[in-house]
């Protein structure tokens, strides 16, 4: 965390009513931009929250396939102040080809509508492989982590405003990070796990944002597999995680959620009477 709040600040707002109208004190989330060079190259601008700017920066050069892991990082310099996030590779043809390929400098919204990412456009299917079955956990210990997931923000507590992404395992919480845009919170989650060479092989990814297929290539690109949101797929998303064996569920709320796509990671205990919970 910053030294000073660059996370929100507090407005006066009026609080309106058919019969009342009362002035009160409301926490607003702050806008931040990073701009992101790469070996001297302006890569990308991100508006994001102004929290974990290391992590970002290195879950979003790896889930854009510029980055296989932490060995092709040489460095990377970050100026806050500024908005500046410097980054040397150990190689620099990969990112120029991407660069081309691609319209150049972005800037990545909050939305995440229409700036779609360079996975989006450069990936195909010979660049990704289905899962693998292996990894499986109980149905009533995911419900425990979003239960747990849905009470760890303390800046959604106080600004309504934040995305949340966890990281579980069999054992428990891994980390939570947060930032205005999902797509980000994804990426420090992911960033997160590159440089503390966690195994994302036997993980559970928890999300509060809508899932779209570009954010399924992220879980793909990080051997995930499962993906619990509290919001809803897109049918382009379900279609992916079919495809490549994600186990993909939303619409989590206490004790239920609907899955889309590769059920069976999920172990349900049986009633006495034989059948499902």
């Amino acid at each position: 965390m910053p030294a000073t709040n660059r996370i929100s600040k507090n407005y006066k707002i009026l609080v309106c009513s058919t019969d009342t109208q009362s002035e009160e004190p409301q926490e607003i989330l702050i806008e931040y931009k990073l701009t992101i060079y790469v070996n001297g190259v302006r890569y990308v601008n991100l508006i994001c929250t102004h929290k974990n700017l290391h992590e970002l920066v290195l879950g979003n050069l790896f889930t854009e396939g510029i980055i296989n892991g932490i060995s092709d990082i040489i460095s990377i310099e970050i100026e806050e102040d500024r908005g500046n996030a410097f980054v040397k590779l150990t190689r620099n043809d990969i990112f120029k080809d991407m660069i081309e390929a691609t319209e150049g400098i972005r800037t990545v919204t909050t939305a995440c509508g229409k700036q779609h990412s360079i996975a989006y456009y450069l990936m195909n299917d010979g660049d990704l492989s289905p899962l693998e079955h292996s990894f499986t956990i109980n149905f009533s210990t995911v419900i425990s982590y979003m239960n747990d997931f849905q009470k760890g923000s303390d800046i959604y507590k106080t600004t309504r405003g934040i995305h949340s992404c966890a990281l579980y395992n069999d054992r428990g919480l891994l980390y939570l990070m947060e930032d205005i845009g999902r797509h980000n919170a994804v990426d420090k989650v992911l960033g997160f796990a590159i440089d503390h060479k966690t195994d994302l092989s036997k993980t559970v990814l928890i999300t509060s944002g809508r899932v779209p297929n570009d954010m399924i290539l992220k879980i793909i690109k990080a051997k995930i597999p499962i993906l619990v949101a509290r919001s809803v797929p897109t049918d382009a998303a379900i279609e992916m995680a079919q495809k490549y064996n994600i186990t993909l569920a939303g619409f989590a709320r206490g004790t239920k959620m609907n899955l889309y796509a590769n059920e069976q990671r999920l172990l349900f205990e049986e009633k006495k009477n034989g059948g499902k919970p």
